[in-house]
């Protein structure tokens, strides 16, 4: 029997809490006054904490993608080299926001399911001694992959031209441990609608001292998304332009319960539900797309058994069961289904999945 409400497990946007909720439909106020000012820098200090970092922080009113354009533009100038070392569609997207602005783009693919091999970026940061920025994707939100920055970002700073380390952690950050300046991560980005437990609508963007330093050179066109503008609003607590009060208010009370439950908590309890998940569907008999070494805390990617017509199987899962998973994109589409567990989710949520793909699988 299909439940009254459904058990939402797509990649973003992810499930709110009734607390979210509450305040995501509160009246609007005004963007430019006090009430809002003091919002604002209340959700910049969490997510500082969050981060990990005593970097500035910015909020564009936009989705995860116009997060990973602004990053492009406002660091780097037509004809820089940046190196984008890619592991399923996102990384792929990246690459293509800095090809449309002119950069020399040198993308590095690595079969889709596999993360990224520091041996090869090793080889490859040393063939291009003149290159600019280094562009990672930290979770591949279109195959559940997650790359081990840690291992990567020694390898970027003992480059001589010091490219900047630029990360997109939007569908990690917040539920996966990524210390920002612990690491040197010059620019990373994330979106309100994956571990935020936030409505979608907003982009977050860290900039580091390093980062900023080379706003200045650079020479891609840029307005909208021009964060010297929204520095300068920044120092008064507001946006350059008006910004999405109602997620704000969703951002701003899902931070203020994350931080009650704390970081280490928040971070632990995304193993535990992986692991727990990835065990479960290995005894029902379906088989993992991702290696346990690459294995997601917030994705995790499931091969479509031979025989079936996978968009019959989300709809038994969708209309019969009320389950809401995600296929594959690009070239996994057709052969994998995600199922997301990132932000507001329980075990509780996970056995219930489960439980429906092992009926589902009877029926089909």
């Amino acid at each position: 029997m299909k439940p009254s409400s459904p058990n939402l497990r797509i990649p973003g946007p992810t499930p709110l809490p009734p607390s979210v909720i509450k305040a995501a439909s509160l009246q609007m106020i005004n963007h430019r006054g006090h009430e809002y000012e003091e919002m604002q820098q209340r959700i910049i200090g969490n997510l500082q904490y969050f981060f990990q970092t005593k970097n500035e922080i910015f909020l564009l009113t936009s989705s995860g993608m116009g997060g990973l354009e602004a990053a492009i533009v406002n660091f780097f100038s037509p004809g820089d080299k940046l190196l984008f070392f890619t592991v399923g569609e996102f990384g792929n997207r990246w690459a293509e926001i800095a090809k449309r602005y002119g950069a020399k783009m040198l993308q590095v693919k690595f079969p889709a399911g596999k993360s990224i091999d520091k041996n090869v970026v090793y080889r490859v940061l040393a063939e291009n001694v003149d290159c600019s920025g280094v562009f990672i994707t930290h979770n591949e939100t279109s195959t559940g992959v997650l790359n081990h920055i840690d291992d990567i970002a020694p390898l970027v700073h003992q480059h001589p031209k010091k490219p900047l380390l630029m990360v997109d952690s939007i569908s990690a950050m917040g539920a996966v441990d990524l210390p920002i300046d612990e690491l040197g991560i010059d620019v990373a980005v994330s979106a309100s609608q994956k571990a935020w437990m936030a409505p979608p609508g907003l982009a977050l963007i860290s900039v580091s001292a390093k980062a900023r330093n080379r706003e200045a050179n650079a020479k891609m066109p840029k307005y909208y998304f021009d964060l010297a503008m929204y520095r300068e609003f920044s120092a008064k607590n507001q946006t350059p332009a008006t910004p999405a009060v109602g997620v704000l208010f969703g951002l701003d009370q899902a931070l203020k319960d994350m931080r009650k439950v704390g970081i280490e908590k928040i971070f632990k309890k995304h193993l535990i539900i992986r692991d727990h998940l990835r065990r479960e569907l290995i005894k029902i008999g379906l088989k993992l797309f991702v290696t346990e070494v690459a294995a997601s805390p917030t994705v995790t990617s499931i091969l479509i058994p031979d025989g079936i017509d996978y968009h019959r199987w989300l709809e038994i899962l969708r209309e019969k069961y009320g389950v809401i998973l995600a296929g594959g994109m690009g070239e996994t589409k057709g052969k994998i289904i995600r199922i997301a567990h990132m932000g507001n989710v329980s075990l509780k949520d996970i056995k219930e999945v489960i439980n429906v793909l092992k009926k589902s699988l009877k029926e089909i």
